[in-house]
C-alpha cells in the first residue's frame, strides 16, 4: 500500500511539473487563428475584402497581393495602415486599397476608384448594384448644404449602422469603407 501511494504521489508530482509544458503545447497545438475568410464577401460583422477583423497587419500584407493581384503602395505606409494599388474588388480595379489596424488587427478597408464627372455613373451604379445583391438594400444620403461648410460627398449609401459606406466624393472619385465596428454607435472594443 505505501508503495502505491508513493507511486501515485511522484505521477502527481510530474504531472504537475509538465503542467506548464502541457498547457502551452497544447495552446499552441489547437490550430492558429483564421484570419482568412473562405468567401469573398462575408458578412460585414465577420470582415471584409477577404480578412476578418481581427486580422494582423503582417498577414494583410502577406496575403493581399496573392488574392488580389495588387501591388504594394509602401510609400503611403504608415505604423498602423497598409496601402495597395491596382486591387480587384467586384469586378472592378481600384487606385487605392488602405488597411487600416489597431492593437486588436484590422479596423478598417478604404477602397479609393479614381473616376471624373464624364466616367463616375457608369461604375457607381455597378457597383451599388453589386453591393445591394450582396448586402441588400442600402439607406441613402444626399449631402445638402444646410451648413456654411461645404460637405464632402455627393451621395452616400451604407449598410450595418454606416459599417459599410459606398460613396460619391466632390472630386467625383468612388470610395468604399468598411468597418469592424459602428460610427454611429461607437468601437465594440475599446481600441486604445
Amino acid at each position: 500500500m505505501i508503495c502505491s501511494f508513493q507511486r501515485n504521489k511522484i505521477m502527481f508530482r510530474r504531472f504537475y511539473l509538465n503542467l506548464p509544458f502541457i498547457l502551452i503545447f497544447s495552446l499552441i497545438s489547437c490550430g492558429e487563428t483564421n484570419y482568412l475568410l473562405n468567401e469573398e464577401t462575408p458578412s460585414i460583422y465577420e470582415g471584409f475584402q477577404g480578412f476578418r477583423w481581427s486580422t494582423p497587419m503582417s498577414i494583410v500584407e502577406a496575403e493581399f497581393p496573392k488574392q488580389s493581384g495588387a501591388q504594394p503602395e509602401s510609400g503611403l505606409n504608415t505604423y498602423n495602415t497598409t496601402n495597395f494599388k491596382n486591387a480587384h474588388f467586384l469586378g472592378e480595379f481600384s487606385s487605392l486599397s488602405k488597411f487600416s489596424f489597431s492593437k486588436s488587427g484590422l479596423v478598417s478597408v478604404k477602397i479609393i476608384f479614381g473616376t471624373n464627372y464624364q466616367s463616375f455613373e457608369n461604375l457607381m451604379f455597378q457597383i451599388l448594384e453589386k453591393l445591394i445583391d450582396i448586402y441588400g438594400e442600402p439607406k441613402e444620403s444626399i449631402a445638402i448644404i444646410q451648413y456654411p461648410e461645404i460637405p464632402d460627398y455627393i451621395v452616400s449609401y451604407s449598410w450595418y449602422e454606416k459599417r459599410l459606406e459606398l460613396i460619391l466624393r466632390l472630386d467625383y472619385s468612388v470610395e468604399i469603407i468598411a468597418l469592424s465596428f459602428s460610427p454611429l454607435y461607437g468601437p465594440v472594443f475599446n481600441y486604445n
